[in-house]
């Protein structure tokens, strides 16, 4: 399948779809920066571009992570491709957390601004109504204060809705080996075919895939434009940059050792399809709590998951185990159960 793959800086660089800009095929997911403290974040970064590694993305929700991008490499502006987000859906609210993201960057333009965390049709048909986010963004790309608009979100039939309006520049979305059902090669194809960006987010699952290599091989043996895992230690970033910077495609053996993970993770692996958090009576963020418990068993990211998962008001001991999630789950997770474990292991 052609991926209109071009070779510089030791790094292989595919098109961003129609935005036409040339991305590292492996970028860097910014939002387990906020686990790290100002020195080590910058040492992460900087160990980023130093890969190649020319496009970050970010978001307004991610706590400290734009502002540890500003303090860490708004002095390398030049060598890379900046995203972030929003997810606020009135213009009065957007402009405010643009005006928050660019000073926080510390910088005065954003390559790709993104409406974030689309997951339903009701959501998408808001962002598209009159006046809204939609036509936020495209005036703030109009004034020449971002290049690019996207959307993301973490239900492939509905980010496929997104990408049919021909709207969007890029789309974002979760894939990775334990998340890859029809629908998300659905979108996928339709992207490649329609020169849509698409930007793999979560491709290692939340963490929970630890064959990081063939993880990341078998996902760019697909018509993605980049593939941006979370790092937080510099070995992470060279690891990833390997698999970037080489043409060594995933072996049979590789595949069999992510098959073999896949059947021992499915039991209890959610795919944040967020089905279950709508029937919580107590509004308990259901996927958002499991997806950092699924993290946290990771050394590497535990401290961020516990802190993350400390700053919700509602948390997994909150559950009395009503039952309403259950019938909600696709894949019939012991969802109470799981929050249980959660709360024992983060709180």
């Amino acid at each position: 399948m052609e991926f209109n793959t071009v070779w510089r800086d030791c790094m292989r660089y595919r098109k961003l779809g129609r935005t036409g800009l040339d991305i590292g095929c492996i970028g860097f997911g910014a939002l387990p920066l906020t686990g790290l403290d100002e020195e080590k974040a910058s040492e992460v970064l900087n160990a980023a571009l130093d890969a190649h590694m020319n496009f970050v993305d970010t978001a307004r929700g991610y706590r400290e992570s734009e502002v540890l991008i500003g303090k860490s490499i708004a002095d390398r502006r030049k060598e890379f491709f900046l995203a972030t987000k929003t997810r606020a859906r009135q213009e009065e609210k957007i402009r405010q957390e643009l005006e928050t993201s660019l000073m926080n960057l510390e910088t005065n333009h954003i390559d790709l601004y993104q409406v974030h965390y689309v997951n339903t049709s009701e959501e998408l048909g808001e962002v598209m109504s009159r006046g809204g986010a939609l036509s936020v963004l495209q005036k703030i790309r109009a004034e020449g204060i971002c290049d690019h608009v996207g959307i993301t979100g973490h239900d492939a039939a509905v980010l496929l809705e997104a990408a049919k309006t021909g709207e969007f520049d890029t789309v974002q979305g979760a894939f990775s080996y334990m998340e890859k059902e029809q629908k998300i090669y659905d979108l996928i194809d339709f992207c490649h075919k329609n020169d849509i960006g698409f930007i793999v987010q979560k491709p290692l699952a939340g963490g929970a895939i630890t064959p990081v290599d063939a993880a990341l091989k078998w996902l760019l043996d697909h018509p993605v434009s980049t593939v941006i895992p979370g790092m937080v230690t510099v070995e992470q970033v060279v690891e990833n940059a390997a698999v970037g910077s080489s043409e060594a495609a995933i072996t049979e053996e590789e595949k069999a050792e992510l098959d073999g993970l896949a059947q021992s993770l499915d039991s209890k692996f959610c795919r944040r399809c967020n089905y279950c958090h709508s029937a919580c009576p107590l509004n308990i963020r259901i996927g958002v709590i499991l997806e950092f418990y699924g993290k946290a068993k990771n050394p590497d990211n535990f401290p961020l998951s516990q802190r993350w998962y400390r700053g919700f008001e509602v948390n997994g001991s909150d559950c009395t185990e009503c039952g309403a999630c259950l019938p909600e789950c696709p894949y019939n997770l012991p969802i109470p159960d799981m929050l249980k474990e959660a709360h024992e292991l983060l709180y």
